[in-house]
């Protein structure tokens, strides 16, 4: 929670979704409505099945989860098997984007990794069961990325760390598209980057910097390691923790530790 409110910006103030489904189940732990993202910690995330019933509570037993996100998460959660993880935020540049682009064009290197994107439509505060038919069929596989009109974003992936990294790249989409004045006037043509282009970048960048599985992980080892230096015992595993020294300044003894400090290497 600490690394979407510091990174992404997405925080506003006790709103905005975070779901983990339970392998093997139709549970899934969602974030209790009434804390902001930096109160929330793993004890607290509430258990609940794909009907709404509270499993377990955790520790937040004065706290419930909301309707709204057990309905746009559970119906997501039982129409895609793929997607283990979801976010959704209500970033302002996102919700410039949701309330006023039409299609999200390819415009910078971030966008490569956000398409295809989907869209659903504002039906209001979303409570109604009823419109968990829709809001699936609207965000089909392959996509990965949802912007939901007037509202928010939403990213899902097989892993946490994908479902952050891929929300990183969307919201700085949106973020560029604000900056640009593109909300309000057309993409040029000339800075519109063509499908071949973005087929190529993926399939180069996932060679040089991602294996299978870890899309985001090298981020959240980063970010880990940063909270940890701040006291927050994250408990998140990376290369080296064990020799780690905790005080991220004293580079030196860091340096010195096995594989020369190496955080690209496999160490646990």
């Amino acid at each position: 929670k600490q690394w979407y409110q510091r990174r992404v910006r997405g925080d506003e103030l006790i709103y905005g979704h975070l779901t983990l489904r339970v392998p093997g189940t139709d549970h899934f732990l969602i974030n209790p409505f009434g804390l902001s993202y930096s109160e929330v910690t793993a004890g607290c995330l509430i258990k609940v099945d794909g009907q709404g019933t509270v499993i377990d509570s955790g520790t937040s037993r004065q706290f419930s989860f909301q309707r709204t996100g057990y309905v746009i998460h559970s119906a997501i959660h039982a129409a895609r098997s793929d997607l283990s993880a979801l976010v959704h935020i209500h970033s302002r540049a996102g919700m410039a984007v949701a309330s006023s682009v039409e299609k999200l064009l390819p415009i910078c290197q971030h966008s490569v990794f956000i398409e295809p994107v989907s869209y659903h439509p504002y039906r209001g505060i979303v409570v109604d069961e009823q419109e968990k038919v829709e809001l699936a069929a609207n965000f089909p596989s392959p996509s990965k990325c949802l912007v939901m009109r007037n509202h928010g974003l939403l990213t899902g992936g097989a892993t946490i760390e994908e479902a952050f990294l891929l929300m990183f790249y969307f919201q700085g989409v949106c973020q560029v598209y604000v900056d640009a004045g593109y909300t309000h006037r057309p993409v040029p043509e000339q800075f519109i980057i063509h499908d071949d282009v973005i087929t190529k970048s993926v399939k180069d960048t996932l060679a040089v910097n991602f294996t299978a599985g870890n899309f985001g992980m090298l981020d959240f080892q980063s970010l880990a390691r940063q909270l940890d230096e701040e006291g927050c015992e994250t408990g998140y595993p990376y290369p080296g923790k064990e020799w780690y020294p905790g005080e991220y300044s004293d580079r030196q003894e860091w340096r010195s530790a096995p594989n020369g400090g190496s955080i690209m290497e496999n160490d646990y």
